[in-house]
């Protein structure tokens, strides 16, 4: 689809002549186009010949027809196809042999004739020149404007967000994915765990340039923004990357600074179905997925009124549902104390009272985002405190929880990872995009991540528990410096090369990713990313502005995809006893509504009493040596805070949610 200003003078056509006959004309087509970016005769009358391959007439179109000559020169940079402009065809139709009076125009970098008159002389064929993507220059493009051209080779979809706008689609020989997610900046060869310099930022470079020369963009030959009905839509009422197209024939329109196929006939299309969740085996499953901004708040970052925040919560649910999880890494949950319950007890409305429980930590100040954790009660039961790391140099607390599997005692660590974000504001110094594909605060990103790595490595230390399972959303592709240092100190990239989790401006990648120690990596069953959100169009979410596209479904609930690990549960390390990470006391909350309060050095003998959110006193107990079991039955659902009072004055506290 393209838009265009129509000037008064524009709609003062000369009358359109259709009369059989014999006639010569002036200026060759090859001539009027010339072998630059701008026509020799423009503002010039001209008369020329040609014959019409393409028309498209009335309001809300191109507006007008396409004429050819073929081989009307032997220069192969001179276009043998323009552009005639006039909102009236008349009976004009493809196969008619015409010849043209009008005036040359430049618009917009387009070639065109305006003002027409036409004389039909009989009538002709066209051959579509073939076209081999890619070209040798993107430059190219500007030989074949106006001509009748045919892509023999089958074309991927590799972008679909100006599709339900603007009727268009970008394809190419096959989807395009973001040259870090397989090139590593620093390494020639992608395996290596360089995380400094740019010594390979050429091939990144390289690659952008190959795509640039692989990529045209379809049009659907309207003019009107939000075609009704949407053209080419699959079954399922989408069109989603990873659809093909076979066959494709149309004539070449530049409009908007882009080259365009306007479709002659049909356009046939293979459609990418909407996947099921994948099988990832195993006696459990862990799942991890950026929210896209699941704010209480309304008018926030993420829901902008009620109706928003209730179909952003349907499909959410719809795809936490069916994923059924044992543990769920849940980012860009709104940094409160409402949303992650709000969410939370929804989930357990659909699927049983009680089902999952939560964990978090507060980010920074009272903005922002933060992760969370979600189990399920009757398979795992946690057995460490939670831990935070949440300094310098992060910008939100990633959190680490020991699990121990229900059914035989078994253990492992699971901690959610959730990087700074590539967006420039506020970016100085090395945090600056250095031009080698890894965008900005890529800096910060690296520092992050050396500092997880030791931070995780001391988890296993101090617990004992060596299996650890690291999930969520990085804000780096495969091969970016991050996750080197991730792979450099020993964690275990768990998912298939090749996947894709993310959409943006053309290429697609992983972002999200799962990590593991290697007694982790032994007790794997499988890993997959459920494409539910990348390959659909944005604009079937859950906006207002989107309401007659809305899908109650788990479809484009978001703008990330989840991943999803299945772990043999036999398979994991047996027999590992806690060792307490720190000597601070704990509350740990159990399945069945009771609360395990452990005191820690210096506290035996204090008291323990808990808080509802609005400061009331819900609960006082005389906490013992070594701990004792507190029955939180009685409490309403909801947040508390926990003081624990030493014998000497000394305050510790806590928050828990309880179920």
């Amino acid at each position: 689809m393209v838009f265009r200003s129509f000037p008064f003078l524009r709609f003062l056509f000369l009358p359109l002549l259709v009369l059989m006959g014999n006639s010569t004309f002036s200026q060759s087509i090859c001539e009027i186009q010339g072998n630059g970016a701008n026509s020799p005769f423009v503002g010039q009358s001209i008369n020329t010949e040609g014959i019409i391959t393409a028309v498209f007439s009335g309001s809300g179109t191109v507006g007008g027809y396409f004429i050819e000559q073929p081989d009307c020169d032997a220069d192969p940079m001179t276009s043998n196809g323009i552009l005639v402009y006039t909102q009236n065809t008349g009976a004009l139709a493809v196969g008619m042999r015409v010849q043209v009076t009008g005036t040359v125009a430049e618009f917009n970098g387009l070639t065109e004739i305006t003002n027409p008159s036409a004389v039909v002389l009989g009538s002709g064929t066209v051959d579509p020149t073939d076209i081999s993507l890619p070209l040798a220059s993107a430059s190219q493009w500007e030989q074949y404007e106006g001509m009748l051209l045919r892509f023999p080779a089958t074309l991927t979809v590799t972008d679909n967000q100006g599709w339900v706008q603007y009727g268009q689609l970008g394809l190419a020989p096959q989807r395009f994915f973001t040259p870090t997610n397989f090139i590593d900046p620093n390494d020639a060869v992608a395996s290596g765990t360089t995380s400094t310099g740019s010594t390979n930022a050429a091939a990144v470079n390289a690659e952008y340039d190959l795509q640039l020369r692989s990529y045209i963009l379809l049009d659907d030959g309207r003019t009107n923004s939000y075609p009704t009905p949407l053209p080419w839509a699959g079954p399922q009422g989408t069109l989603r990357s990873g659809s093909t197209i076979t066959g494709l024939t149309g004539v070449l329109h530049y409009n908007f600074d882009e080259y365009r196929i306007q479709p002659v006939g049909t356009v046939n299309v293979t459609y990418d179905p909407r996947p099921t969740v994948p099988d990832v085996g195993g006696d459990i499953r862990a799942a991890s997925m950026n929210l896209l901004n699941y704010f209480t708040t309304l008018g926030d970052w993420g829901a902008a009124n009620a109706g928003e925040l209730g179909r952003q919560r349907t499909k959410l649910l719809a795809a936490l549902v069916a994923m059924d999880a044992d543990v769920y890494a849940l980012h860009e949950m709104q940094n409160n104390d409402e949303a992650w319950p709000d969410l939370l007890a929804a989930l357990n409305a659909q699927v049983g009272t009680g089902t999952y429980a939560g964990m978090e930590e507060d980010a920074f100040g009272t903005g922002g985002t933060k992760s969370v954790i979600f189990y399920r009660t009757t398979t795992l039961s946690p057995v460490t405190d939670l831990f935070v790391i949440d300094d310098f140099p992060f910008q939100r607390p990633h959190i680490t929880q020991g699990f121990q599997v229900n059914a035989d005692g078994r253990r492992f660590l699971f901690s959610t990872a959730h990087m700074r974000s590539k967006l420039c504001d506020n970016a100085t110094g090395g945090n600056v995009d250095q031009n080698d594909g890894q965008g900005c605060f890529n800096s910060n990103r690296r520092d992050q991540a050396n500092a997880l790595v030791a931070h995780w490595e001391g988890l296993r230390n101090s617990t004992g528990i060596a299996a650890q399972l690291i999930m969520g959303d990085f804000n780096s592709y495969t091969e970016e410096d991050p996750l080197d240092v991730l792979r450099a100190g020993g964690l275990q990239h768990l998912l298939p090369e090749g996947d894709h989790s993310y959409f943006y401006r053309g290429t697609f990648g992983s972002l999200d990713h799962a990590f593991g120690s290697l007694e982790m990596v032994n007790a794997l069953a499988q890993t997959a990313t459920w494409n539910i959100n990348s390959d659909e169009p944005q604009k079937f979410d859950y906006s207002d502005n989107n309401l007659s596209r809305y899908q109650p479904n788990a479809f484009r609930c978001s703008d990330h995809d989840p991943v999803l690990v299945g772990i043999n549960v036999g398979a994991l390390p047996l027999g590992v006893q806690e060792r307490t990470a720190s000597l601070g006391p704990k509350l740990i909350v159990n399945g069945n509504g009771s609360g395990l309060w452990r005191t820690g050095e210096g506290f035996n003998g204090s008291h323990f009493r808990m808080f509802d959110m609005h400061g009331g006193l819900k609960l006082e107990e005389a906490a013992m040596s070594d701990g004792r079991t507190v029955d939180l039955s009685g409490l309403a659902s909801g947040i508390y805070l926990w003081h624990l009072i030493g014998k000497n004055g000394e305050l510790e506290t806590g928050k828990i949610f309880v179920r």
